[in-house]
């Protein structure tokens, strides 16, 4: 029906008010005009769009398929979907839109349509001591969530940077508890983290990490030869209730049908000591940031073995700014730009391994946002 260079609609068969169309190619931001020449489709009809040939589908691809799917059910008009692979059909469970994807029957897959349950899994309780909030009013605070802890004087070299292009003070620590809205002024978050400052506190997303996103492993010992499936009521390590990492680690183990909601959870606080949880033997499992495994030492990554990883190109770390802090965005998102064209920022950019940064699409936050809201909201 229509295309540009990266995605393609074909339509394979148009009878009675009943459509198909093949989808070929990635479904993400630059799928926006390819995907409004479906608005001619007439009320009442059936649409089966066939997922066999797409390479990949983010948050903004979805958050552009559901704006497809509204408009058609406004109109009466019957969605199905189907050969999704492994990884678009996680998405579609992950955001709710399981019930357009085609059974094998005469009915619609309803398996997924409900959000996990996630107050059900046992929890071994674990006793974290939370430092104190300094609130101070004569500078900024700085709370950043790291990816992975080899970061640590790449973001304090950051935030001098920063003082110096903001010409403001700026007082920096990181965390790894959901940071006090109050006393946070600059905040690199994540997911989750981030979605619940937006939603409840009214923070602004700036930038976000360019070309990047959270994606998840599932780990075991290296000397444990089980596969994924075999893991049935076992114990998880894995950092903290309230993150994307828990709730994809979750989808990762339903879809290899391991029941999550009958695993036990050890949150341990971070990823490093859920790490050292698993490789001392006090849990079968852990899920952790893709990017903090690969940045891992080879004696920790011989002591481990990945069972699964997450490709859905979804959710990723933000960076906000208090709401207070409104007027001074768009400058801010400047200098996080520029900092790929000159020689101390891309020192810096290297030192806390983010390639450089770009603005979050609208979709992107809207499908992070409703997600969080599904499943924490």
């Amino acid at each position: 029906m229509s295309m540009n260079n990266t995605f393609t609609i074909k339509q394979i068969a148009s009878e009675n008010n009943s459509f198909t169309f093949d989808l070929v190619g990635a479904i993400d931001a630059h799928a926006n005009n390819v995907l409004d020449s479906l608005a001619q489709i007439p009320a009442g009809s059936y649409v089966l769009l066939d997922f066999k040939q797409v390479e990949r589908v983010n948050s903004m691809g979805l958050s552009l398929l559901l704006k497809v799917f509204e408009n058609w059910e406004r109109q009466k008009i019957r969605i199905e979907v189907q050969h999704l692979d492994r990884m678009v059909s996680m998405l579609f469970k992950i955001t709710g839109l399981a019930r357009f994807i085609k059974s094998d029957g005469n009915a619609p897959e309803t398996t997924g349509t409900t959000p996990l349950n996630l107050e059900q899994p046992h929890h071994i309780e674990a006793k974290t001591n939370k430092p104190a909030t300094v609130i101070s009013h004569d500078k900024l605070n700085f709370i950043a969530s790291m990816q992975s802890g080899q970061q640590l004087t790449g973001w304090y070299l950051l935030n001098t940077y920063l003082q110096r292009r903001m010409k403001k003070a700026i007082h920096f620590e990181q965390t790894v508890d959901t940071p006090n809205a109050d006393s946070t002024d600059l905040l690199f978050a994540k997911p989750f983290e981030a979605s619940l400052m937006i939603k409840q506190h009214g923070f602004i997303p700036v930038m976000r990490p360019a070309s990047e996103a959270d994606e998840v492993v599932v780990l075991t010992r290296s000397d444990d030869t089980r596969s994924l499936a075999e893991y049935v009521n076992a114990c998880v390590s894995t950092a903290t209730e309230n993150s994307f990492v828990y709730l994809l680690g979750r989808f990762l183990c339903d879809e290899n049908e391991v029941d999550s909601s009958k695993l036990t959870f050890d949150f341990s606080g971070n990823e490093i000591k859920a790490l050292q949880t698993l490789i001392r033997k006090k849990a079968d499992l852990a899920f952790m940031l893709k990017k903090t495994f690969d940045g891992l030492s080879s004696f920790s990554k011989n002591s481990v073995r990945k069972l699964d990883e997450s490709q859905t190109d979804f959710a990723c770390h933000l960076f906000l700014v208090a709401p207070h802090l409104r007027s001074e965005a768009e400058s801010l998102g400047e200098i996080l730009v520029a900092m790929s064209n000159d020689g101390q920022g891309q020192q810096i950019l290297q030192d806390i391994q983010i390639q450089g940064w770009s603005k979050p699409e609208e979709g992107e936050i809207k499908m992070l946002q409703m997600v969080y809201d599904r499943y924490r909201g």
